[in-house]
Parts: C-alpha cells; sequence; structure tokens
C-alpha cells in the first residue's frame, strides 16, 4: 500500500480507490435490438472483485447508423436503459465504479447498414477505399450532411445521459482505433472542405462539439473521458503532431475531465502489431508503446484534463515510475484483466510480479470477434492465481 498507485484519486466528482483503470472491451452478448446481456459469470464483476479504481465497459453505439453488426450493443433509445442497469449494478456488486463507453462505427458500419436498407454515416466518400470493407457501385453514403452531423451531435449526449440514468459513474467517448470521431480527425478518411474537414481544428470540432452536449445533457460534477487516437498506422494518416494539438483543443474546451490516450486508424486487420492490441509483449522494453504519445499529451493539455496511459502494461514497477514522473496521472489495461480478474488485489498484498497475461489475443479471437463472452483459456495454464476476494 505505499505505492503512489494505491493512492486514491478523483475524475471530476467521482473517487477512485487508486490508480488502476480496465480499458473498454466487448462487455457481453447482445440482443437483435441491442439490449447487453449481462449473464454470469462476468469477467467485469470478477475484475472489480479484483481491486481495480475504474472499470469502462465495451462501447455501445449511440445512433443505429453506428452499429456494424447484429452483435454491436445501442444505447440510443430509453428501452436500453434496463438491461445497461443491470450491468453496472453487477460491476457496482464486485466493489468498483464504472465508465460506458459511447461509440459510432461510420465507414465501418456500411457494409451492415447497406444490408438492412439504410444509408451509411461517415465523414467523407472515400472511393475504393479498403478500409471501409464493402462496395456499392451507385451508393449515396457519404458526405454526412450538416443536419445529419447534429443529428449525431444529439445522439451522444443523449445516450450519455441514459448511460447516467442507468446508473454508471462515468462516461467514456470512443475516439480512437476505428471509430467514427476517429475517422473524422484523419486526413485519410475525412477530405471533407467544410467546417468538419480540412485543418486539425475543423477536424477535432465534432469531437469538441460532441463533448459539449455530453457535459451539458450530465451535468457539471459527472465525470467525462475521451479515448482519444493520436496517431495513425496509415500512409498520410494523422500524424502525432496533429494529434497531439487535437488533444490541447479538447482539453481547453472544458468538457473533459480525462483523455484516454491509445492509436487511431489502422492499416492492419490481421496483424495485430499495426493495431493497439499488439502482441509479444515479453519484455519490459516492448511495454507501454504509447508512452511517448502519453508524456506528449500530458505535457500539452497540463492541467486541463487527467491523462490515463494505457497500451501494454504488465509490469508495476513501470506503471509507478509512469505516475511518479507526471507522464499520466492513470494507468490502464484490458487484456491483462480479463487473464487475472485479481491482480490488483495481488499487487497490494505484495506479490509485484509482472502480469501472467502472455499477449496472445485469444481471448479477443474468442470472444470480441466471435461474440463470446470474454475469457483467457490459458488461465489454468499459466497458474493464475484466484485474488478476486470471492
Amino acid at each position: 500500500m505505499d505505492s503512489i498507485l494505491f493512492k486514491k484519486t478523483k475524475i471530476n466528482n467521482l473517487e477512485l480507490k487508486n490508480r488502476f483503470l480496465m480499458s473498454a472491451a466487448a462487455s457481453a452478448k447482445v440482443t437483435e435490438d441491442g439490449d447487453i446481456i449481462a449473464d454470469k459469470p462476468l469477467i467485469h464483476y470478477r475484475v472489480a472483485r479484483g481491486g481495480v479504481g475504474l472499470i469502462i465497459n465495451g462501447a455501445a453505439n449511440v445512433h443505429i447508423s453506428g452499429r456494424s453488426s447484429i452483435k454491436s450493443s445501442l444505447i440510443d433509445d430509453d428501452e436500453r436503459i434496463p438491461s445497461f442497469r443491470r450491468f453496472a449494478d453487477r460491476v457496482h456488486a464486485g466493489g468498483a465504479p464504472v465508465s460506458f463507453q459511447l461509440t459510432h462505427g461510420g465507414l465501418w458500419a456500411g457494409a451492415f447498414q447497406i444490408a438492412n436498407d439504410r444509408r451509411p454515416f461517415a465523414p467523407s466518400y472515400v472511393i475504393q477505399d479498403k478500409l471501409c470493407k464493402y462496395m456499392s457501385p451507385n451508393r449515396e453514403d457519404c458526405p454526412a450532411t450538416e443536419e445529419q452531423v447534429y443529428e449525431i451531435i444529439e445522439a451522444y449526449g443523449d445516450s450519455a445521459a441514459r448511460a447516467k440514468k442507468a446508473g454508471f459513474d462515468a462516461v467514456e467517448v470512443h475516439a480512437a482505433h476505428d471509430s467514427l470521431l476517429a475517422q473524422f480527425l484523419s486526413p485519410v478518411t475525412n477530405i471533407r472542405q467544410d467546417k468538419w474537414g480540412g485543418n486539425i481544428e475543423n477536424r477535432c470540432r465534432l469531437h469538441c462539439e460532441v463533448m459539449a452536449n455530453i457535459r451539458k445533457k450530465v451535468g457539471a460534477g459527472f465525470p467525462v473521458i475521451i479515448k482519444l487516437g493520436v496517431c495513425e498506422d496509415l500512409k498520410g494518416g494523422l500524424t502525432l503532431d496533429d494529434g497531439i494539438k487535437a488533444a490541447e483543443i479538447i482539453a481547453q474546451k472544458g468538457d473533459v475531465d480525462a483523455i484516454e490516450v491509445s492509436q487511431g486508424l489502422s492499416s492492419s486487420d490481421v496483424d495485430f502489431n499495426g493495431m493497439s492490441i499488439k502482441t509479444g509483449i515479453n519484455s519490459i522494453k516492448k511495454e507501454a508503446y504509447y508512452r511517448e504519445w502519453t508524456k506528449a499529451v500530458k505535457s500539452a493539455v497540463g492541467g486541463g484534463a487527467l491523462v490515463i496511459m494505457q497500451g501494454g502494461l504488465r509490469s508495476f514497477e513501470l506503471m509507478e515510475e509512469v505516475v511518479q514522473n507526471g507522464e499520466a496521472d492513470l494507468v490502464s489495461m484490458c487484456r491483462p484483466y480479463i487473464c487475472e480478474p485479481g491482480i490488483v488485489n495481488r499487487w497490494m498484498e505484495g506479490d509485484r510480479e509482472k502480469a501472467k497475461c502472455i499477449s496472445c489475443n485469444n481471448c479477443i479471437i474468442e470472444g470480441i470477434m466471435k461474440g463470446k463472452p470474454l475469457e483467457c483459456g490459458l488461465r489454468e495454464k499459466l497458474g493464475v492465481p484466484d485474488y478476486t476476494k470471492e
């Protein structure tokens, strides 16, 4: 208990018992209507029992146009509130607060939207872009009109309000990886010439408008986080300089309490090492692969927002160093919790050995990609002890 990682802190009015977060991962099974099915066992409940300070649930779409498959959850209507309340209640029963992650699929929802006779929503008309994963010879899907953009802005705010009604303790806006907001920030997928495209100030305008709408609808004291992709693995994509500038602009607006630093769009859908879920993290030198990005964001935003470091964190001493040095205010993991839900309790009890997770990504392949519950198939083989305080 002598470490800075175990000291209490706050995100806005939400008090956290320590500096450890669980980053978002697909939460549970989903009905055709988009309701979440928080069946037992639920990995997030076990992680809550394991001592983490805050859990972020898997993203739910704020609008029907953002849904990329029948397995995608929705928070676009008040009818969805009860199912998410059951999830929040289950996590709370484990002893941790939980944040609701909001998203929209944008271009990546195109194939599903067309298959269901709906018009996709995206920043620009990107011809023959392999990233979009769909082709339609006479499509009229892009760019989104001004009216549609404002409809989506309102949808984010309304969905955040629903998350609050469902008992969640915070909201996080997904603006990293392949999300709509990442698409608006990228010069590859955003080739607009109006106020939503062009320079970095215009490309992050949607982020600022979304955060402002959320703040208006959840109130001043409710924690609002953004997961921001600040650089891309794409030729001609978002540069780190522009990503850091976007973080600074968003923080200066004053509607965001914390920024979780991550990667933007990726060219890889097979090789995980081009993505945010890199494999082969078998040494401390390979951990914290977004460390330099996070340090740069922390320097740029100053006290304007808390900064969360994630990305291959496995070693306690490295995370402790990061927070002690002021490179980040909080640290977050995901896959290690799936393998070892009680890891924070283990570290609190004095066993500071690094996480057991070997970064094989089987939990992603078998769980998220196939719509199964999150689970580590190697837990027994790795000899993971149970520190979940059941």
